[in-house]
């Protein structure tokens, strides 16, 4: 049974995830969109943004990954 600390962690998981997921599908637009254009040096910088996000998500799918282990062990 999910106690109300549980779901308030899946809920802040599911926010911080969205936020990193939005800036990540943004950044990656804007590389697309300068790519086009062939300003190549600009690029380069929304690729690390993109590249940061991505690695904020796979921390906090790795923190719920553990919990999801954690809890099926009670």
């Amino acid at each position: 049974m999910s106690t109300s600390n549980d779901v308030q962690k899946r809920n802040a998981f599911a926010a911080c995830s969205a936020f990193r997921i939005e800036g990540l599908e943004a950044s990656l637009h804007h590389a697309r969109e300068i790519a086009v254009r062939e300003e190549l040096g600009v690029v380069g910088h929304y690729i690390a943004e993109a590249q940061g996000y991505l690695a904020q998500i796979r921390v906090l799918h790795q923190e719920a990954l553990d919990e999801f282990s954690r809890a099926q062990g009670e």
